[in-house]
């Protein structure tokens, strides 16, 4: 009778194991050895609407989000799989289960913050892509049409900031162009 009270049962399946988060294409994903349920997930990933070869690593332990090298370009998918592995191999992040999908106004304060970061300093404006939002997409949990209303929003509020131009010749739609600072007087 004790025997059964105190009898091993299998560990259910961890969801991180299986979860793409929203408005993403997982393509692989990496665990540390901290142990069956504490160690954290590492993530390869792409959007799910980009059809480029652009791929992010995150860590859904910590705070870790890779999109660039340390020579600023777009990870492929190999370099982002080493970076995840390193990540996972050395990150010591306790488990924390799923992010939470945050609200719309939360999302649109994740689109303002990574263009404040993209903000050029030179005399020329920068064209916002969808790739740029690449590291994000963990954290937002939404997919391309949140990102551009997102955008249209800003540029329609702050048109100083970030401004909407009709798309190159040929193609339709609109592109985004991240204003550079005002000059100090």
């Amino acid at each position: 009778m004790l025997s059964s009270l105190f009898a091993r049962r299998p560990a259910a399946s961890d969801p991180a194991l299986f979860w793409t988060p929203p408005g993403t294409t997982v393509v692989q994903r990496y665990r540390n050895t901290l142990g069956p349920l504490e160690g954290a997930v590492a993530l390869v990933y792409t959007s799910a609407d980009d059809r480029s070869s652009s791929y992010a690593a995150a860590c859904l332990g910590c705070t870790y989000r890779a999109a660039r090298n340390d020579r600023r370009a777009r990870l492929g998918e190999a370099e982002a799989a080493d970076l995840a592995n390193a990540h996972a191999a050395h990150c010591r992040a306790i488990h924390r289960g799923l992010p939470p999908i945050p609200d719309d106004d939360t999302a649109a304060q994740i689109v303002l913050s990574r263009l404040r970061n993209m903000r050029p300093y030179g005399p020329s404006p920068y064209a916002v892509h969808l790739t740029d939002f690449l590291e994000d997409r963990v954290d937002l949990q939404r997919d391309d049409d949140l990102i551009k209303q997102a955008m249209f929003e800003i540029a329609r509020t702050d048109s100083a900031f970030l401004k909407t131009a009709p798309a190159y010749s040929g193609s339709t739609g609109t592109r985004f162009l991240l204003q550079p600072p005002p000059p100090r007087k």
